[in-house]
């Protein structure tokens, strides 16, 4: 839209960039403020209880990469803003004295990169589309190549993790403007919560799919929260300091006339990923993103940029 000759660039995300038939592209529905609903994936803490809330850390191998995040379910925090738009290091001090770190992305206007997976290998984003002020569409897309989400790893028992169920259910397509990838688990049938799995505590939420346990929490805060009621915390620094960077950049558009990250150089977006990976317990946790960047295996090899 607008002036052909002002049209942007590609935004050059890696999994954008993910070569024809290695795509993995998902489209779910959620009932409130795109920001709200990004704001959701931007946030760490809430996985140790809304989604680990029934697992205990012997429930894990030692070496399970999920076990860190029920053994400390309050991590301390680094954040920044970036090229891109805003990073966090939400860190924990593991037991045999290494720093575990979980790094997740802001990418302006509205993607996501969540730490579910291995920094190294980890190609995945979700674009939180506005469709109006109270109703978003989520796009998530990875890369098949990638070993996936950790959430898939089974328990020490060999069994999946009880609520993460590995598919979302949709009703079928209509023809009106909200007529498209709805869920069906939603807040009419109260998110099929099996009340007897929540007291028994089994699965923490009572819901069954991780993705759909965030879409309760989103949606039921109502389609525009009154953020005059909100008392913000530690954990919600990555919130704060994001709300910040996008408000300044809208500011600057309308005032200045400046464009937000990402318009006049998409190049930036390359630099962006997420993940999971150890330090010793003092490193500098931005020189070690740098160092696994080098490292990280990138969906084309041939490119100048293929290498961080």
């Amino acid at each position: 839209m607008g002036p052909q000759d002002q049209v942007p660039s590609f935004p050059m995300l890696e999994a954008a960039l993910i070569p024809e038939g290695e795509a993995s592209i998902r489209f779910v529905q959620r009932n409130c403020n795109w920001l709200q609903a990004l704001e959701g994936d931007i946030d760490t803490s809430h996985f140790g209880f809304l989604h680990a809330g029934s697992a205990e850390p012997e429930d894990f191998q030692d070496d399970h990469p999920m076990r860190h995040t029920v053994t400390n379910r309050a991590p301390e925090y680094h954040v920044t803003d970036t090229d891109w738009g805003t990073s966090y290091g939400a860190y924990r001090l593991e037991e045999n004295g290494s720093m575990s770190w979980r790094i997740a992305n802001f990418v302006f206007p509205f993607w996501t990169q969540a730490p579910n997976s291995d920094f190294l290998t980890n190609v995945g984003v979700r674009a939180w589309v506005p469709m109006d002020d109270e109703h978003t569409m989520v796009v998530l897309i990875s890369w098949k190549k990638s070993p996936g989400a950790y959430t898939g790893m089974p328990l020490k028992n060999g069994k999946a993790i009880p609520g993460f169920a590995p598919t979302i259910e949709y009703l079928p397509n209509t023809n009106d403007w909200y007529g498209r990838w709805r869920p069906v688990a939603r807040w009419e049938n109260d998110y099929e919560i099996d009340r007897d799995a929540q007291r028994q505590n089994i699965i923490y939420s009572g819901i069954k799919m991780v993705f759909m346990q965030d879409q309760a929490v989103t949606e039921s805060m109502g389609g525009i929260t009154d953020h005059a009621f909100e008392h913000l915390v530690n954990s919600d620094q990555m919130i704060a300091k994001t709300r910040r960077r996008v408000l300044k950049a809208a500011l600057s558009l309308r005032d200045e006339g400046k464009s937000p990250p990402g318009i006049s150089n998409p190049e930036v977006m390359w630099r962006a990923r997420s993940g999971t990976f150890h330090t010793a317990a003092h490193e500098d946790w931005q020189a070690a993103y740098e160092n696994n960047l080098k490292n990280a295996v990138r969906v084309i090899s041939n490119t100048p940029l293929s290498k961080g």
